[in-house]
């Protein structure tokens, strides 16, 4: 929080008003949020990878943050949750497992991987979920430092 006198309300954060997400702090400059949005949109548009894999992966990224993940069904949350995957099809699996990395060991993430993801969904489908990634991550983080949480 900051604290300028005169300046602004001290219920104001860096990002907008204390225990708001990002994207509702971002309706504040409102250019700035639909771009923002037509980024992320952009990344996601995708015809290579599924729209399921996207929301399977933003999900199990926005657990490992401690945070409620939607869009999925109850029995999906719970498989990510308890790493219990076999019923996901392989390139799910395959796009789970590097999603599980990428908040706090993408480091760990091995060439090999990264060829199975561009076996899984082509190069262009592998540099689209590969970013994907970084931002479901970059969104989690955004998010709780907007709410007072943790990540």
């Amino acid at each position: 929080m900051i604290d300028m006198p005169g300046c602004w309300d001290s219920s104001l954060s860096l990002f907008g008003i204390e225990g708001e997400s990002f994207m509702e702090a971002l309706a504040l400059r409102p250019a700035l949020q639909t771009k923002y949005a037509a980024f992320l949109d952009a990344i996601e548009s995708s015809d290579t990878v599924p729209e399921r894999v996207f929301l399977l992966c933003r999900a199990r990224i926005t657990q490992i943050h401690g945070q409620q993940a939607q869009g999925i069904s109850a029995e999906d949350a719970s498989a990510l949750q308890s790493q219990q995957l076999e019923t996901l099809s392989l390139s799910e699996q395959t796009a789970l497992a590097a999603a599980e990395k990428i908040p706090y060991q993408h480091h760990l993430l091995e060439d090999e991987e990264v060829e199975a993801i561009k076996l899984a969904f082509g190069e262009a489908g592998c540099v689209s979920l590969l970013t994907a990634l970084a931002f479901f991550d970059v969104a989690c983080r955004l998010n709780a430092t907007m709410t007072g949480g943790t990540s």
